[in-house]
């Protein structure tokens, strides 16, 4: 069986697993409206958090370049704000001329499209021991897509960006239910703001943004972590600080230095690009496998440069093969990588799976523990049980 058929047979099969049943799951009626039929036809998110409403992308649909606009994971802090109403984006600030945009106008503006992987920061929290608090993520926090929109750079270079700017500051229209509750607010350096894979994207996929994916207008931040990836974006101000907000000053950091389990943070940074990583999507841990071969899919990525190789073991890490990748390349996407499982002998075999990036960059044994349950990246281990 080929890599492409065997991705095409999974994602078929995808299409009768749970049907309504995620309806059935999700309290939170908010959420339940933005899901277009698709998405409850196809069924097969594992629902993570009820309110806001956190969905991961099953494991099947990561076999694939592109992750269809149905089947890709879901995560806000407070929910999808209300439809409807004038859209428009301001920019000010430090700038010499604060612009007002409405969607037609961001439209006017050259256009650019490219693939860039969207990854939850907490994307693998799950795994890490001893356990951590928050959504317990484990594999399918993450999707790739082909976003267009305006480059950030574009606009402000017409807002025109005043010599103090250091800073972006970026608010989105959704609101926490309880006044008391802060805001989701975000900051990213003024270089960032100023490359020009950095969008101002309204569509997804060569589709209109969704509206449970941030539409009318997202910030798309390629090989950076999702919290910088700010939806339903309506204000952008250029200022000399990082917001002083708790979603810059207190979420969303790593410890620096890293700490043990128990002992005290005393200094921590903010993250920003994501660590090189890979997937295993086919088969999934756990899975009961005939004797026989077998097709081994999934991708890999890295925030800061393209995928150099993707190795695969199935010997407890003794000796590696390599995969194949399918596809370009480019920093802040993924590629799909393929190799082929060869199970003679019935038991548990654990298939290990490391990427490593252009720069050298590869995945770590274990990696270091961390309070929030951070940036996992470590080795890839699927345990699988071969029958007769």
């Amino acid at each position: 069986m080929t890599a492409t058929t065997s991705r095409r047979s999974i994602l078929a099969g995808a299409a009768g697993l749970g049907a309504g049943a995620l309806a059935a799951r999700l309290a939170f009626p908010g959420l339940r409206r933005f899901l277009d039929p698709v998405h409850l036809l196809a069924g097969p998110f594992d629902v993570v958090l009820e309110r806001p409403g956190d969905l991961e992308t099953p494991l099947n649909a990561l076999t694939l370049p592109v992750t269809p606009n149905h089947l890709f994971f879901v995560r806000s802090h407070h929910g999808p704000p209300p439809e409807g109403g004038t859209y428009a984006l301001t920019i000010d600030g430090l700038t010499r001329s604060p612009l007002e945009l409405s969607l037609r106008e961001l439209r006017s503006f050259p256009k650019t499209t490219l693939p860039a992987v969207l990854q939850c920061s907490g994307n693998g929290r799950a795994f890490f021991e001893p356990p951590v608090a928050g959504a317990q993520w484990r594999r399918g926090a993450v999707g790739q897509a082909r976003w267009a929109g305006a480059r950030l750079l574009d606009v402000l270079s017409r807002a025109g960006v005043d010599p103090s700017a250091k800073f972006l500051r970026l608010e989105g229209a959704d609101r926490p239910a309880n006044p008391s509750t802060p805001a989701f607010v975000r900051s990213i350096p003024i270089e960032r703001a100023l490359d020009p894979g950095t969008l101002l994207a309204y569509e997804m996929n060569d589709a209109p943004l969704p509206h449970l994916h941030g539409a009318p207008v997202r910030l798309v931040v390629p090989g950076w972590v999702g919290d910088d990836w700010v939806k339903w974006l309506h204000h952008v101000t250029l200022t000399t600080e990082e917001d002083p907000g708790f979603y810059m000053a207190k979420a969303y950091r790593l410890p620096d230095p890293p700490v043990a389990p128990g002992e005290a943070v005393k200094s921590a940074r903010a993250m920003t690009v994501m660590p090189v990583k890979s997937i295993v999507a086919v088969p999934s841990d756990g899975a009961r496998l005939p004797r026989g071969r077998h097709p081994l899919i999934g991708v890999a990525c890295s925030g800061g440069a393209t995928i150099k190789r993707v190795e695969v073991s199935t010997d407890g890490g003794r000796t590696y093969g390599d995969a194949s990748l399918e596809g370009p390349s480019a920093p802040g996407a993924w590629q799909v990588w393929s190799a082929e499982l060869v199970a003679e002998e019935r038991g548990e075999m654990t298939i290990l799976v490391r990427a490593t990036d252009a720069d050298g960059a590869t995945q770590p044994e274990r990696t270091p523990w961390n309070p929030s349950g951070y940036l996992w990246n470590s080795i890839e281990r699927v345990r699988v049980t071969v029958t007769a």
